[in-house]
């Protein structure tokens, strides 16, 4: 059975990112949560032009499971995404 959780090396820094379908979202952030749901980071996403926003966020030295969040706010109504990722330490696959 393969798993849809993705192996990141610590200390590496991933883009999260968000991809707007033509309206503009008036508020958007992203915050990343170990596996016990304590925040360790958390910022404003930012615009890169056309509907595209991102942040960089560098994995703790602390292997363990991750998840990163994306709110964003488009015409009063709230959408999120999470994406799951487990920090290691050595090779990913």
């Amino acid at each position: 059975m393969q798993s849809n959780i993705q192996k990141k090396l610590v200390g590496d820094t991933i883009e999260i990112s968000w991809v707007s379908s033509g309206v503009s979202p008036s508020d958007i952030y992203c915050a990343v949560y170990n596996g016990s749901e304590t925040l360790v980071d958390s910022a404003t996403m930012i615009s890169s032009g056309n509907g595209h926003y991102y942040h960089l966020h560098t994995i703790p030295n602390s292997e363990g499971f991750y998840v990163a969040e994306t709110l964003a706010t488009v015409s009063t109504k709230p959408y999120g995404r999470r994406i799951k990722f487990k920090a290691i330490k050595g090779e990913v696959d």
